[in-house]
């Protein structure tokens, strides 16, 4: 058999025929013979977008926050984020909320953003130096191409595996104020569960921990299990806890058959001791949040659920590569969340609707949030879970006046120090370390 020969069989087992010559191998083979199929027949040009984002606007708001107590301060009179706000030359609009912060970053990529077409998000994920400025960005533009094909945002991330998904309570103790309530003993927070599953239907909670005494704390969470028989019961210390207070706390709650036990102790080596010493599955959004903490967390064997979050992962694209890394791992998928408006709340839903590995009812804070910046009413739970909304896009739009009203509240921001000072005078203040 010629070479020639030798070559035009090989191209036949593959499926290409019509090759005349060793000229026109190259049309089999070669990646750039544009305008034409590697079998030699002519081709329909791409189809490409001629969408521009032609404007380009990130505002920070305020929106009124309880006194919620965490192991490092207690939250301000306002939590912060900001509102990006995105259009095409054709009226295409989408939005997209993040924490305050990353609106530096925002604008300072702002002239990379404007001028390209809203289907460039690899481009734009290269751009960006954090990973929370670029998840606005790119939920923005899926909320503009949701929006241009008249398609719901879960649709372009892998579709609805579920079309609501389960949401936990989020419980904390909360410092007592003149104009807010007081949950501050353990009867109070095992009584504010309770409500929660009252109001919204929640029949998980996730318990904010490392505020009080871990014996109080320990003590809150067998009054929620003898109120609430078959409730899912977790908590997240947020890393307040040495290795043996954490292991201490794990025998302690072992019978009460919890769910996980998020973030006892800080870092890959603790959370490893800690997991060594008990049945209950360790979980994390503080020890597994980049890439290079992987391989580490699998070869130390740190953490058995990984909390997922578009904003620290870059992205809802992003999560669902870590959603597939934590599958063939092993491990369990949860979402995590912190203050939101009603934006993240329709995002969080996209998400966690359109990944299969999220086993585990998803947090929100959305419970706590007072004023919100959609039109129309707050998005509802409904026996605990969130439905995905019916519109195209995120299928929420922004109310311009709610938005007008929070950015006024950044006139009356400020931190709650002085009165946690009278409170409790040796509460840490914007102190992470571990308390116990």
């Amino acid at each position: 058999m010629t070479d020639w020969n030798r070559r035009q069989w090989i191209a036949t087992a593959a499926g290409i025929t019509g090759l005349a010559g060793i000229e026109d191998m190259a049309l089999a083979f070669d990646a750039d013979a544009y305008g034409q199929n590697r079998s030699g027949t002519p081709r329909a040009a791409r189809p490409r977008s001629k969408m521009k984002i032609s404007k380009f606007k990130a505002t920070v708001v305020a929106s009124p926050d309880f006194a919620l107590l965490n192991s490092w301060n207690v939250h301000d009179t306002h939590f912060k984020r900001t509102i990006l706000e995105l259009e095409t030359d054709d009226g295409f609009t989408g939005v997209a909320e993040v924490a305050a912060g990353a609106v530096q970053d925002l604008e300072a990529n702002r002239d990379k953003v404007l001028g390209r077409d809203p289907f460039e998000i690899e481009y734009f994920r290269r751009q960006f130096k954090t990973p929370n400025a670029f998840g606005a960005v790119e939920v923005a533009c899926l909320d503009i191409i949701g929006k241009a094909i008249n398609r719901r945002v879960v649709d372009l991330i892998g579709g609805a595996y579920r079309e609501a998904q389960q949401f936990s309570a989020y419980i904390f103790f909360v410092m007592p104020t003149p104009n807010g309530p007081d949950y501050s003993t353990p009867e109070s927070v095992a009584r504010q569960f309770q409500e929660f599953n009252k109001k919204y239907g929640f029949t998980s909670c996730k318990f904010k921990g490392g505020v009080l005494h871990p014996d109080k704390e320990v003590e809150a969470l067998r009054m929620m299990r003898a109120a609430m028989p078959n409730a899912k019961l977790r908590i997240d210390p947020n890393a307040a806890w040495s290795v043996e207070t954490s292991v201490r706390v794990a025998k302690a709650i072992e019978p009460l058959d919890m769910e996980y036990y998020e973030d006892p102790t800080p870092g890959l080596d603790g959370m490893a001791a800690v997991r060594r010493q008990t049945k209950i599955p360790l979980a994390t959004n503080m020890v597994v949040t980049k890439m290079e903490h992987i391989v580490p967390a699998i070869q130390k064997g740190s953490v058995d659920v990984v909390l997922l979050d578009n904003h620290y992962m870059g992205g809802l694209n992003n999560v669902r590569y870590w959603a597939a890394i934590c599958e063939a791992m092993g491990w369990g998928c949860s979402g995590h969340s912190n203050n939101h408006l009603g934006i993240s709340m329709a995002m969080m839903t996209h998400m966690n609707c359109s990944i299969s590995r999220v086993q585990y009812d998803a947090d929100s804070h959305y419970p706590w949030t007072t004023e919100d910046i959609i039109k129309g009413p707050m998005l509802q739970f409904k026996d605990g879970k969130m439905a995905l909304p019916d519109a195209a896009g995120l299928g929420v739009e922004i109310d311009a006046d709610k938005m007008a009203k929070l950015v006024e509240n950044l006139k009356r921001a400020g931190n709650r120090h002085e009165q946690l000072k009278k409170w409790d005078p040796t509460y840490p203040l914007n102190d992470h370390r571990i308390r116990w």
